[in-house]
């Protein structure tokens, strides 16, 4: 049994449905697949920095699932996730350890953190992808107005956490998150 976290994106018409699915797929791991649904959070409607053209939609609402299941369930789950046309995209990492936390609040796509300084202490120890790619306010600051990834010699970092950073600005990108460059405006 390995830990999981599924990231869902639900097609912004789907939005009053979102806890009623949440729920059916929490209780397919727990029940059918006898795996452990360890967290189970709405962070609700967002607007994308670009429009997913499967969808036809700018707007999708986020879930997330951090789960405990085999191989053979993953893979029925991912099965279930392509068949719902309900759900716009999704991404599903391997997690070290179960995280049980809640996430903190997406930031819209014009939107800054209110009137506090960014928590920097994330840097002063090793950190991986999975941990910040859904920290935008983070991201944000290691990428330029054009979208390209600000270089490692200017921001400060070592190169491992420059890696880590850029597959967490890819990872978010792919959600639809942050842009790929400038036209997505």
């Amino acid at each position: 049994m390995r830990d999981y976290e599924c990231v869902l994106l639900f097609h912004p018409n789907q939005s009053e449905r979102v806890p009623e699915m949440i729920e059916r797929y929490s209780a397919l791991v727990t029940n059918d697949f006898g795996g452990q649904v360890h967290r189970a959070q709405d962070l609700g409607r967002k607007k994308l920095y670009y429009t997913i053209k499967r969808a036809k939609a700018s707007k999708a609402h986020f879930a997330v699932l951090n789960i405990t299941c085999d191989d053979a369930s993953l893979n029925k789950l991912k099965s279930n996730f392509h068949f719902n046309d309900a759900v716009m995209r999704n991404l599903i990492i391997q997690r070290s350890e179960p995280i049980s936390s809640t996430c903190p609040d997406l930031l819209e796509k014009d939107e800054r953190p209110s009137g506090q300084k960014l928590d920097r202490r994330i840097y002063s120890k090793a950190f991986k992808c999975e941990d910040i790619f859904l920290n935008i306010a983070l991201l944000r600051e290691h990428t330029m107005e054009t979208g390209r990834i600000v270089p490692a010699r200017i921001t400060g970092v070592s190169a491992k956490q420059q890696r880590q950073l850029t597959q967490a600005i890819k990872l978010a990108r792919y959600l639809g998150l942050m842009p790929y460059c400038d036209r997505h405006a």
